[in-house]
């Protein structure tokens, strides 16, 4: 692991709860601990106790591997780098890339071809962010029952807008 995962990792963890184990209603993620939600890394584990007694390192490892290296961050600009994999680890790698895509004004098919690799050292935060904000108001819109989520969602975003990471 990068020493730059790690730094944009302990970020991500201020937003996470850390080591909190926690499962809040509505959330579709479920069960959540170190950042990594239970319902979407199943496969990482034999179990859901097994999930629970999860340790820090085997949290940092599945973060490396299924939303940091999966980004191309070495591509990015530093200064949009934690936005893009904030939003990542917060919405899914697929749905980050569909959204880098929209703020690169290319084709959003979610995957980081030839295309969308050539295009990421143009990658803006301040795009980022108005994309972030403009799917997290969407997604409000069309299920208001996650109308609860917004207000951290948007101060989330704002903090990686405003901090140099």
């Amino acid at each position: 692991m990068t020493e730059r995962f790690k730094e944009l990792y302990k970020h991500v963890l201020k937003w996470e709860g850390g080591d909190k184990l926690h499962n809040v209603s509505g959330d579709t993620g479920g069960w959540t601990k170190y950042g990594i939600a239970y319902n979407f890394n199943k496969q990482h584990f034999k179990s859901l106790d097994e999930f629970k007694n999860m340790t820090f390192d085997k949290a940092a490892e599945i973060t490396y591997n299924n939303y940091y290296l999966p980004l191309s961050l070495d591509r990015v600009k530093k200064e949009s780098q934690a936005m893009f994999f904030d939003m990542a680890f917060n919405m899914g790698v697929k749905r980050a890339v569909i959204l880098a895509q929209r703020a690169l004004g290319i084709d959003d098919d979610g995957i980081l071809g030839k295309e969308s690799k050539s295009k990421l050292p143009n990658l803006s935060k301040q795009e980022l962010y108005n994309q972030r904000v403009k799917y997290y108001n969407s997604i409000v819109t069309n299920n208001p029952t996650q109308k609860k989520f917004l207000n951290g969602w948007l101060n989330r975003s704002d903090y990686y807008l405003k901090e140099k990471i």
